[in-house]
């Protein structure tokens, strides 16, 4: 069984892969949703949008938990990959009549109004398809703080002394391996004389 210290060491990895990394964005407040279409497989030239999904949509979904992120993997191979940035509309600030009992909608029963912007994916990398939505929404990176760069630190020195630990494992168990063939070479030497 592997020891506590080493469970919480891969966990602190996995938690600071998700909160760093290539796709740790902040969406500036303009976004309103974000949604994905692409096939199952990856056939067709799906894989980028597929690898997004699967690495860079997780941090851009933790950094911004209030934009909804939908995904639709429904369409054939041969259908184009598609992502779709709504924006929500500017606020009309020309109209200076106050709002009356039959101009208002409840907000429940409309969507606010939104600008979509298609993003072709289709034969994109998942870095391709990160750049195209950053210029596109002029997302800002999250830097790492200094905390976070210390654990990094850390952990990497883990992760080296570790690999010099399991070498130096391996070499003992080999050489033990080879003593105990020379032994019973040895005794079976004796054996048959």
């Amino acid at each position: 069984m592997v020891s506590l210290p080493q469970r919480m060491r891969k966990l602190q990895t996995k938690l600071l892969a998700i909160r760093l990394g290539s796709g740790a964005l902040v969406l500036p407040h303009d976004v309103a949703r974000i949604h994905m279409r692409f096939a199952a497989k990856i056939n067709g030239g799906h894989r980028g949008p597929r690898d997004f999904w699967r690495h860079e949509l997780v941090r851009l979904k933790y950094h911004n938990p209030t934009v909804p992120m939908t995904i639709d993997r429904t369409l054939a191979a041969t259908d184009a990959a598609v992502m779709e940035v709504h924006f929500s509309a500017p606020r009309d600030s020309t109209s200076d009549t106050p709002p009356t009992a039959t101009t208002t909608t409840s907000p429940a029963t409309s969507p606010p109004p939104t600008r979509l912007h298609p993003l072709p994916l289709t034969h994109l990398t998942a870095p391709d398809i990160l750049a195209a939505l950053v210029a596109l929404t002029k997302a800002t990176p999250v830097e790492a703080t200094p905390e976070e760069r210390d654990e990094l630190q850390m952990l990497e020195q883990h992760r080296v002394k570790s690999a010099r630990d399991s070498k130096l494992s391996l070499e003992v168990r080999a050489r033990q391996r080879r003593e105990a063939e020379l032994l019973e070479q040895a005794r079976g030497d004796v054996a048959t004389a």
